[in-house]
């Protein structure tokens, strides 16, 4: 049975990588925007390894061969050993540009709780980057609902390991290495991308056998 969402579980979902994938921003103008996060594409690309605990676990894997972070391929057995490739796995159809899912509806929400504020940049009349200012409330809706329901806690540790792990890589950037993964690059437009766990797990073992 495939897993899904409403639209306000996508809303916290997003929220979560939007304020832990943030950087400090100060608004001349309103003091109480606190952070910006930068790019449509990145926020996509981000979600997309919340969404597929399976393709994230094979980032693990290759930053683990990169520089041997020991830390990375526990993380990577952990999400096996959680079954989550199963039991979090949230389709994403593949578009032009990579997984893709109409968010609008979702970002709506936040905006209309006072939480986040759609920005961008432009060039002539065409917007070039679309960013995302976060008012000091989501910070604290954020800390607040984890202590409140600590089932979000995975949200909120795997958000902070997503964004370690893209560093100060763009959407484009981050995509790519999502391309790389020959299932990913050969969805059909418009087909739900599909999971890649049982390659990965052998990768996983094989790592694990030459690592000790």
């Amino acid at each position: 049975m495939m897993n899904t969402t409403s639209v306000y579980q996508d809303a916290i979902r997003l929220l979560f990588i939007l304020v832990n994938a943030s950087e400090e921003f100060c608004d001349e103008f309103d003091s109480s925007i606190k952070g910006i996060f930068r790019g449509k594409a990145r926020l996509y690309a981000m979600d997309f390894w919340v969404r597929y605990p399976d393709y994230f676990a094979n980032e693990l894997l290759q930053k683990y061969l990169e520089i041997k972070k020991a830390r990375y391929l526990e993380i990577a057995e952990t999400i096996f050993e959680d079954k989550e490739p199963d039991l979090r796995n949230i389709p994403m159809i593949r578009y032009l540009f990579g997984a893709y899912e109409k968010l609008d509806n979702t970002l709506s929400i936040l905006v209309s709780k006072g939480l986040i504020k759609q920005s961008g940049q432009k060039s002539n009349t065409k917007i070039d980057q679309y960013d995302y200012l976060l008012f000091e409330k989501a910070f604290e809706v954020i800390r607040d609902a984890t202590k409140e329901f600590p089932i979000l806690k995975w949200y909120d540790e795997r958000t902070q390991l997503i964004s370690e792990i893209s560093g100060n890589k763009g959407g484009a950037a981050l995509k790519d290495r999502q391309y790389e993964q020959i299932v990913y690059a050969k969805t059909k437009l418009g087909g739900i991308i599909p999971s890649i766990k049982e390659e990965v797990h052998i990768e996983l073992n094989r790592i694990k056998s030459i690592s000790k």
